[in-house]
């Protein structure tokens, strides 16, 4: 299928210095075929929701995530590049800097249906759905994102601490 192909692409490109640029540009055209792209992932998702997982190793994760009316997520890093990629609905991004009163608001996008955007490593932001309905995206990340050490941030006192994403 077309996720297949996609991820063989993603692997043949980790290796280069712009892999995200690579990734997003291959993700765009299975953006556009929104029903096929669809049709993969959710034959892929587990029984009781949550992602499906396209592809796991330790230098690539991709995801087909489905996240629902209403859902905003605390403001949390990857620690390693990320693409994230739109098929249904729209995706709130906040963006975020560490600093020595803890984070900083740096600014926001919304990223539209069929739109793609690249995270470098350091990225920190936090994503919503404020749709009616359910959004769904693809997610790539240069690395293992389950085995990965990452943080989130309290949203009143700015805290760190461990982000838990259990699976």
């Amino acid at each position: 299928g077309m996720l297949e192909g996609f991820v063989e692409t993603c692997r043949s490109v980790l290796a280069d210095a712009d892999a995200p640029e690579q990734v997003a540009g291959a993700l765009r055209p299975l953006l556009a075929d929104a029903e096929a792209l669809s049709a993969e992932i959710e034959a892929l998702r587990p029984p009781g929701g949550g992602p499906a997982v396209v592809h796991r190793s330790d230098q690539l994760t991709v995801l087909g995530l489905a996240v629902p009316a209403g859902f905003v997520s605390p403001i949390h890093d990857h620690t390693i590049w990320a693409v994230v990629g739109i098929y249904d609905g729209d995706e709130d991004n906040v963006f975020y800097r560490r600093d020595d009163a803890g984070i900083v608001e740096t600014g926001r996008a919304v990223l539209r249906c069929g739109e793609v955007l690249s995270l470098p490593s350091d990225a920190v932001h936090r994503i919503a759905n404020s749709g009616a309905a359910t959004m769904r995206a693809v997610h790539v990340y240069g690395g293992d994102l389950f085995a990965t050490h990452r943080s989130q941030w309290d949203d009143d006192t700015g805290e760190q601490r461990p982000f838990g994403l259990s699976r």
